[in-house]
């Protein structure tokens, strides 16, 4: 067999990722009506499908090859099965000023043209060389109109009962229909291997509880549990105006969800997957009345102070507890992010969440709670900064005894 075509580009390996695979892909979409083949000797699936689109694509077996023009990578030997009349090119495309580079040069031959992408790494290419056979062809790109991608968001542990497996149904009948998505699902580690991730266009977002942001980049928010009392996450998307596809639940009818109107109610057999995947197309738009939680009639109303509790400084006195246990471990020691073991009776500053966590372990008694624009006022006060200056004596180890047994 003869592979002829007017215009070859040769890359021995196009990979799943990369400058290069994007290079040739451009090449072949800006000039789609030039006859035109890629050849190559391995070829990532993805890359074979979306230059297919636009030309032949060729694994090179020691095929002859006829053409005008050849344009290669670095690698020339393919040269050696193309007819002497072809004009015969390589592209430059990288900057052979890093040393590391220099493996890679293309060997050269005197039949050879070089193509720079740039002039700077065209100019390089000469002086390491002494090459002048070059020219400049720039990379080729041209914007092309985006695909609409419907983007999908969940947040949801995916043990057996929320049920990964019909998810993975779902975005596996999305595919099949042909629908551009991206889904991303916020969950925690432990679900790394649940078979949802077997779908490429599902994506796992390390667990965040703040997924307010994300709902306002979806077009829909997907929870396939068969067993909600009242989903936290599905009120907020709704609360958001972000349409839902859910398993129908008991709940759903006295708090507002309607299917067709805010939501699509996806069978948990999987029977309606096609359906629901081809009306997810287009969003639902919607007004959701916010419900009344009840709780504020059975909550006492005395006001927080809260607020004011976390702002104050408290005054704290060692207990003899640092000595026994000779703490001096950086997050419990007196002056935090320091070592330090402080006396029976040592006094000093601590915030709130500190005070409580000294407090609970026994290290500390509170003294009292310490307005800071009072500092100064305060008797026998041991500041942080005071602490510092205080010499830092290593405790004594104790000596190790061992009784022999007669």
């Amino acid at each position: 067999m003869v592979i002829e075509h007017a215009n070859i580009f040769y890359v021995r390996d196009i990979h799943a990722i990369g400058g290069v695979e994007t290079f040739v892909y451009e090449l072949v979409k800006k000039y789609k009506d030039y006859d035109i083949a890629v050849v190559t000797k391995n070829i990532a699936p993805e890359q074979s499908k979306r230059l297919r689109k636009y030309c032949r694509v060729y694994i090179h077996r020691d095929q002859k090859i006829k053409c005008k023009v050849i344009i290669t990578n670095w690698d020339t030997s393919i040269l050696n099965y193309v007819n002497k009349e072809a004009k015969k090119y390589t592209v430059i495309h990288t900057d052979y000023s890093n040393p590391t580079e220099k493996l890679g040069l293309p060997k050269d031959r005197p039949d050879i043209t070089y193509i720079g992408i740039t002039e700077s790494s065209k100019k390089v290419f000469e002086d390491i060389t002494g090459i002048d056979r070059t020219i400049l062809c720039r990379n080729p790109y041209e914007l092309e109109e985006d695909k609409p991608i419907l983007t999908l968001l969940s947040a949801t542990r995916l043990s057996d009962i929320k049920d990964g497996g019909r998810m993975l149904y779902l975005a596996n009948t999305l595919e099949k229909l042909g629908i551009n998505f991206i889904w991303y699902i916020v969950t925690t580690n432990e679900y790394a291997t649940n078979s949802i991730w077997k779908n490429n266009n599902v994506v796992h977002v390390p667990n965040r509880l703040d997924v307010g942001p994300l709902m306002k980049k979806a077009d829909w928010y997907v929870q396939l549990s068969i067993c909600e009392g009242d989903s936290y996450s599905l009120k907020e998307a709704l609360y958001r105006g972000l349409p839902i596809v859910v398993c129908e639940l008991p709940y759903f009818k006295e708090i507002g969800i309607e299917d067709g109107v805010n939501a699509l109610f996806y069978k948990s057999d999987n029977t309606n997957a096609e359906e629901i995947a081809n009306k997810m197309k287009k969003p639902l738009k919607f007004e959701f009345i916010k419900i009344e939680d009840g709780y504020n009639k059975i909550l006492n109303k005395t006001k927080s102070h809260y607020e004011e509790e976390i702002e104050m400084k408290y005054l704290v006195e060692a207990t003899g507890k640092y000595q026994e246990k000779n703490v001096s471990d950086n997050e419990l020691s007196a002056i935090k992010g320091e070592r330090y073991v402080p006396k029976k009776g040592e006094r000093w500053l601590v915030d709130y969440d500190r005070r409580d966590k000294l407090i609970e372990l026994g290290f500390v008694n509170q003294i009292e709670e310490v307005d800071e624009t009072k500092l100064t006022k305060v008797n026998e006060l041991q500041t942080i900064e005071k602490l510092k200056e205080i010499e830092v004596k290593p405790l004594p180890r104790k000596r190790r005894t061992t009784r022999r047994i007669k």
